[in-house]
């Protein structure tokens, strides 16, 4: 009967090695540096972050390195994403390359955004180069209306350095949380930097 309980206990333990990171929902500054963080910012502290479980296979596909909310990830959410350059898009399946331009990977990016079935009625406010991370980039700032029929804002900026394409961004209902909201990501963004 011992033996098998610690049978059961070394199984126990060595699964649970193979599972990998769990998903983690924590508020800002209480989270630890991976060793996959090659980014940081000042991220507004009285927001909660969530980061995706090392094994999240979207969430790999898609870079998604944190989420983060103050109200509730379906009221407002800022999103940092660091993928490859040569990684294919969800919605279209176009894939960036290491030289284009920053206007000309803006137009792969928002076709992407456009393509997403889960966004109707669609306009672009704003395309214009912007910086990111100390390189340049560009700046997407967009309107549509979700499944629910609630107008919403985002702002995207990213940029193409290091062979990665590195994405900040807001989106929140365009009736109130999104003016609320942008200056905490004004503020992120003037603070991301990558790690040396």
């Amino acid at each position: 009967m011992i033996a098998i309980r610690i049978v059961a206990v070394v199984l126990a333990l060595s699964l649970s090695g193979c599972i990998g990171r769990q998903a983690k929902f924590a508020p800002v500054g209480t989270h630890d540096i991976l060793s996959t963080d090659q980014i940081e910012a000042e991220w507004p502290l009285e927001w909660m972050t969530l980061r995706p479980a090392e094994k999240d296979e979207e969430a790999n596909k898609e870079g998604i390195l944190l989420w983060l909310s103050r109200d509730g990830f379906t009221i407002q959410t800022m999103l940092l994403t660091k993928r490859r350059v040569e990684a294919e898009f969800k919605h279209t399946r176009k894939k960036l390359s290491a030289g284009m331009l920053p206007q000309e990977a803006a137009e792969v990016v928002l076709d992407n955004v456009r393509a997403n079935p889960d966004a109707v009625d669609f306009r672009i406010i704003e395309n214009a180069p912007a910086t990111l991370v100390g390189a340049p980039g560009f700046k997407l700032s967009f309107t549509y209306r979700g499944n629910s029929g609630l107008q919403r804002q985002s702002v995207l900026y990213g940029c193409l350095d290091k062979g990665m394409l590195v994405t900040l961004s807001l989106d929140a209902p365009k009736r109130h949380y999104f003016q609320k909201d942008l200056l905490a990501l004004e503020k992120v963004k003037a603070t991301l930097r990558w790690i040396s």
